[in-house]
């Protein structure tokens, strides 16, 4: 069996998350790719390789069946037996043949090559929302420009009434077989990259790729009690898939503005009420500002400066139906000037003390 390390392949880490193998696989195939090294025999080689590795890191399955054995092999396979791993006592069921059959047969339900329909990338956006709609919930639009299926050729990338041949090399799978040693690996047909067919008028408005990018607005709805920086999926909104595949989806992050009152800690609330010198000493009671609206707050005597008053329940209810508590946080006004009556009774507070 090879003894090359796909990690080191796309040189990505072992613990490397799915978009960072999946950026690795498009920076490396796009500068290995043979339409720009024609007549390279190496870039050729490093791209089949680099598809070879994706083909197996890019699915979170056969990644992890492929980490497995990787375990076994002490990190590239060397000195692995196939009889031992595949044989009546294997860890993965007894399978035997190809490490192609182990990675598809879960999958696929068969044995042999199944045919490559990668699932359409994921969109990412972001959008800010009053501060008010993230606490209470409620609906934004947003544009955005995304790949969507060619409406003149139908995805097909063909032109009207022009001829569609099935690719020679792949038989039409869009995979091509790699066998190395007694192990067998499927890869994108390079010929037709995984299209399967060959076209030889492509379409005017797509210029044969099947797609079109056209803006789209989207209506976004928002939970109520979203956090900043909180993330909503819409599925199926995203990139188109390969060929028989579903679509990625739009994820989009949801930044919070600010509020010229309002702080938020979690589902709380938090604001600032000033008081006189005089309405902190005695207690007073206050009109406080809430989300909910306006609520009368009882200021006890000899509140400090700084001390929180809490309002239960006025703060943000989210979706799960959890409600925060509103805290009104005192400042005191130190007047900078005094009347002359004013400083003899500030005067005298001090002789009483």
């Amino acid at each position: 069996m090879s003894q090359k390390d796909y990690y080191t392949v796309l040189g990505v880490p072992e613990d490397a998350s799915q978009e960072a193998i999946k950026k690795a696989f498009r920076g490396l195939a796009k500068r290995y790719h043979p339409d720009r090294n024609r007549g390279d025999a190496e870039a050729e080689r490093r791209f089949k390789e680099i598809q070879e590795a994706y083909d197996v890191l890019g699915d979170p399955a056969k990644r992890k069946k492929y980490d497995e054995l990787r375990r076994f092999g002490s990190g590239g396979f060397q000195g692995v037996d196939l009889e031992d791993l595949f044989g009546g006592g294997s860890p993965f069921g007894g399978f035997g043949g190809s490490i192609f059959d182990l990675f598809e047969r879960a999958g696929a339900g068969r044995r042999g090559a199944a045919r490559h329909r990668p699932r359409g990338e994921d969109l990412r956006a972001e959008i800010t929302v009053p501060f008010a709609t993230a606490a209470s919930g409620g609906e934004v639009s947003l544009s955005l420009p995304r790949t969507e299926t060619c409406t003149a050729c139908r995805g097909s990338g063909a032109a009207a009434g022009s001829r569609v041949e099935t690719c020679p090399e792949c038989g039409g799978s869009g995979t091509a077989m790699r066998s190395q040693g007694a192990f067998s690996f499927s890869r994108p047909c390079p010929r037709c990259l995984g299209r399967g067919r060959i076209i030889r008028e492509p379409c005017r408005a797509c210029r044969g790729s099947g797609t079109r990018t056209v803006t789209r607005r989207f209506a976004v709805r928002i939970p109520p009690g979203i956090a900043d920086g909180g993330r909503i999926r819409l599925k199926g909104e995203g990139e188109p898939g390969g060929p028989g595949a579903p679509p990625g989806d739009l994820i989009v992050t949801v930044r919070v503005a600010g509020h010229d009152r309002f702080r938020r800690r979690g589902l709380d609330i938090e604001s600032d009420l000033t008081l006189d010198i005089a309405s902190a000493a005695l207690g007073t009671k206050a009109e406080v500002e809430t989300l909910g609206g306006k609520v009368e707050l009882t200021v006890p005597p000899g509140v400090q400066p700084g001390q929180r008053l809490r309002l239960r329940g006025r703060g943000i209810r989210d979706h799960r139906g959890r409600r925060g508590d509103h805290y009104v946080r005192i400042r005191v006004r130190i007047p900078k000037k005094l009347t002359r009556r004013q400083r003899e009774l500030l005067e005298e507070f001090a002789r009483a003390r």
